[in-house]
């Protein structure tokens, strides 16, 4: 069931949003979230596995 929903609304604004509104912005910030923390998710990995090959072969070439 996708209905449009109305996002005219400013927060600039005296009134509040709806709530279909408001379930629209928190929807788009959930998913800016998850894609963040994967993003950073994966770095890290990236991160640890450089690190780990670096330090692999520092002790083979000892």
């Amino acid at each position: 069931m996708c209905t449009k929903v109305d996002m005219t609304y400013s927060f600039l604004q005296d009134d509040e949003p709806t709530d279909a509104q408001l379930l629209v912005i928190m929807q788009e910030v959930a998913e800016e979230a998850r894609l963040g923390h994967e993003k950073v998710a994966k770095q890290v990995i990236e991160n640890i596995e450089r690190e780990y090959n670096r330090i692999r072969s520092d002790l083979q070439s000892q």
